[in-house]
């Protein structure tokens, strides 16, 4: 019996529970560390996919100045990687995440 690693089955559950509407973007979701690298991939995520403009939430000022000045080469990365086509990148400043305060 063969083996499927587990990175392909959560892939194929990903794919199966999104559907057909969201398979695109969860190419993209999954395909994103590989288009900027662990670095940027560490500072942001895609967030939402409308049309052919892909929304990317960013960790902070700093980060999200990066990813703009590499916008151009992200784009022509992404388009010989995977021969798909995002026509643009919108990047936003995601919140951190609040930690509960325990109450005594």
């Amino acid at each position: 019996m063969a083996f499927t690693p587990i990175s392909k089955q959560s892939e194929n559950l990903l794919y199966s529970i999104g559907g057909e509407h969201y398979q695109r973007f969860i190419h993209i979701y999954l395909a994103w560390k590989n288009v900027v690298g662990d670095l940027l991939s560490s500072r942001s995520h895609p967030m939402k996919l409308e049309g052919e403009v892909l929304y990317v939430a960013v960790q902070n000022n700093t980060w999200m100045q990066e990813l703009i000045l590499l916008k151009k080469d992200i784009l022509k990365k992404y388009k010989l990687m995977y021969q798909e086509e995002i026509a643009e990148l919108v990047f936003l400043i995601s919140s951190p995440k609040r930690k509960c305060k325990k109450h005594k």
